[in-house]
């Protein structure tokens, strides 16, 4: 994807800062990521999941940005910097994919959405993305609703290899088109408002 920016950027919403993973973050993303609830429904995260797993991730997705411009923010509450999940975006000049996951204990509050929200606006105004896709397991209606929530529409059902649990289950597709995004702000464009900091609040 396009790099707007040297460094990786920060974006605000109304209650949250994404910003990058730092090593500070590796015993809290694995007590999020530890919970069973949590972890179960992620295709592409391991179950137990230890500070170890949690080290490999943040060290391995840390230098993404540099190399090709994924975008990989740590999630945490404005108020107290208390983190709550992740979300992140990669891909190429016109098309990316997006992925989330969040602490049970955080669940319910629409942090899902808002940064969700966030990070489209972000990708189709300042990147200048035709296309955003995601995807969740079918049973995970919870995330169905989240991507619905922020614009994205259902493409396609198909069947994915769970390699964590070696088995196949069904996968729901989502996209959003950039036509789309532009028809849902015009709509409410307060949901989608956002802002980008040149550097983490003190």
């Amino acid at each position: 994807m396009k790099k707007i920016t040297p460094e990786h950027p920060i974006l605000m919403s109304a209650r949250l800062l994404l910003r990058p993973f730092s090593l500070n973050d590796v015993i809290e993303v694995s007590h999020l990521v530890g919970e069973y609830e949590v972890a179960e429904p992620l295709m592409a995260v391991s179950y137990p999941y230890s500070e170890d797993d949690a080290l490999r991730w943040i060290t391995n997705h840390s230098p993404s940005y540099e190399t090709n411009g994924s975008l990989n923010f740590a999630v945490e509450l404005c108020e107290n910097k208390t983190l709550v999940g992740f979300i992140g975006m990669g891909g190429n000049d016109r098309q990316a994919g997006m992925g989330y996951w969040y602490g049970k204990a955080f669940w319910g509050n629409g942090y899902a959405t808002e940064a969700g929200r966030a990070i489209l606006a972000f990708g189709f105004e300042e990147l200048d993305l035709q296309r955003v896709e995601a995807s969740h397991l079918s049973k995970n209606e919870a995330s169905g609703r989240v991507l619905s929530k922020i614009g994205m529409g259902i493409i396609g059902r198909r069947p994915h290899y769970y390699h964590k649990w070696s088995k196949y289950c069904q996968k729901d597709e989502y996209a959003i088109k950039q036509d789309d995004y532009i028809k849902a702000y015009a709509k409410s464009s307060v949901n989608y408002s956002y802002r980008r900091v040149s550097s983490l609040p003190s």
